[in-house]
């Protein structure tokens, strides 16, 4: 396991416009990650901390399943962040 601490990062859900634009933005918080970082194979972190993922629509639905509140707006494209908080 990487060496962050979850309790001063954040993560979110960042669509983007067909003009680079931040449109929609969902914060998430430590559990959801844990419920959602499987469904990234390719990473090379536990938390999600460390890149930016790209979520193709295929992962919509899965994602939805394990986090009800997500909603994706069509015509975006998604990816998924983390960062560190200030404190």
């Amino acid at each position: 396991m990487n060496d962050i601490n979850t309790e001063t990062f954040g993560w979110d859900l960042i669509g983007w416009d067909s003009d680079d634009q931040t449109a929609h933005v969902t914060g998430l918080n430590r559990v959801e990650i844990l419920r959602i970082r499987d469904l990234f194979p390719g990473r090379d972190d536990d938390f999600l901390e460390t890149a930016v993922y790209e979520v193709p629509p295929a992962l919509y639905s899965a994602m939805q399943g394990a986090i009800p509140h997500l909603k994706f707006r069509e015509g975006l494209e998604y990816q998924i962040g983390g960062f560190l908080l200030r404190v």
